[in-house]
């Protein structure tokens, strides 16, 4: 498959696919972009009413395709399209009510009694949820060569119970009733996966049987980001008799599973969350107000000494630091350059450090 502006995609899917098997012994994969030469892109009117802007799906592919025309890819760097509902989407599906901001929307817990409630099931005739499959058809047809359409931000287990129920609540159920939370954690697991599995459906005949997620990581197969934000309110002991279980087998459902980690509240999972070994990978979020991603060397070490690939957001002046700190295996680095030429003197430095690193007894220019 080929896609517009990008010169040999197939080297991007190949390596992506290298580096989660953490045989990149070369160097960090690298997903970089910058501004195109010239004018700022042009974006089409922007809808008034802030609903209006997350649903009027040709406006947001305008939108995106406008960004193209302005953007630069470099090294493994390619383009993609999220279809993004906010981070509460099961949530919806399963019934939730909705507000949107705008940048971000949020589920309106309705669950007063558990034991009340029917089991969750996937309803196609949600209206949230074809409004989403009607997005993913859309975007899928307009990225055709032009770029790879997204598993969605799918946040299932606790953390879709936490929209349903409100974390307060969902915090006391795990205490006075696990087994009906047990229950329910594997009725949402269902619910997930038939959602991934649509999702598959609609993108895969487009590009060759390939995916990609909102960490793009371009690569054959099922591949999505996989989450547990509620982890941050329970103990070891509960992730690990209560989510382990759950998380482990939406990884065994995928071809490929990233770990989106989210702030110093879900440190104390690390050992747990490594433990899986679908996980290829971990995508670790200092959180908001947190020192930058540099300065979590030591975590990051602690990661990589557990066999799992790393997948981070960064500065563009972070790459360097952590090129120089972490190992190249299973690293994966994105970042937005200033420009084409910072760009790449990065990529150039990069494989300078590591064949550098490679040979230290080389002295390299």
């Amino acid at each position: 498959m080929e896609l517009e502006g990008i010169s040999d995609f197939s080297r991007i899917v190949a390596r992506c696919e290298e580096c989660l098997h953490m045989r990149n012994h070369d160097r960090p994969l690298l997903h970089l972009w910058s501004p195109a030469p010239g004018a700022p892109p042009t974006l089409p009117p922007s809808p008034a009413d802030i609903r209006e802007r997350w649903f009027n799906f040709d406006w947001r592919l305008d939108c995106h395709k406008a960004f193209l025309m302005a953007t630069e890819y470099h090294a493994e760097g390619f383009p993609s399209f999220f279809c993004n509902l906010g981070p509460d989407v099961i949530a919806a599906f399963l019934g939730a009510e909705f507000s949107f901001a705008q940048d971000t929307s949020w589920a309106h817990p309705f669950v007063h009694d558990w034991e009340a409630l029917p089991s969750l099931r996937f309803d196609a005739e949600n209206p949230f949820w074809k409004a989403m499959e009607n997005f993913l058809r859309l975007a899928t047809e307009h990225g055709r060569g032009k770029w790879i359409t997204q598993t969605g931000d799918l946040h299932s287990g606790a953390d879709a119970l936490s929209a349903l129920r409100g974390p307060e609540e969902l915090c006391m159920d795990i205490i006075e009733n696990p087994a009906e939370i047990a229950k329910r954690l594997d009725e949402c697991h269902e619910v997930w996966l038939e959602v991934v599995q649509r999702h598959c459906k609609i993108i895969l005949p487009a590009t060759e049987g390939l995916t990609t997620s909102w960490i793009p990581i371009a690569v054959h197969g099922r591949y999505a980001v996989l989450q547990n934000d509620f982890s941050c309110l329970v103990s070891g002991n509960v992730f690990d008799s209560m989510f382990a279980g759950v998380l482990r087998r939406e990884a065994q459902a995928l071809d490929w599973a990233v770990y989106h980690w989210d702030g110093p509240d879900a440190i104390r999972h690390m050992d747990s969350i490594c433990a899986l070994p679908e996980i290829r990978a971990i995508q670790w979020v200092p959180g908001a107000g947190q020192p930058p991603m540099a300065q979590w060397i030591d975590l990051l070490h602690k990661v990589q000494a557990r066999g799992k690939g790393l997948t981070l957001f960064c500065e563009a002046g972070e790459v360097i630091p952590l090129t120089e700190e972490l190992r190249p295996e299973g690293l994966m680095l994105f970042a937005g350059a200033n420009d084409g030429d910072e760009a790449r003197t990065l990529i150039k430095e990069v494989e300078r450090i590591c064949r550098r690193k490679r040979n230290p007894s080389v002295a390299m220019p």
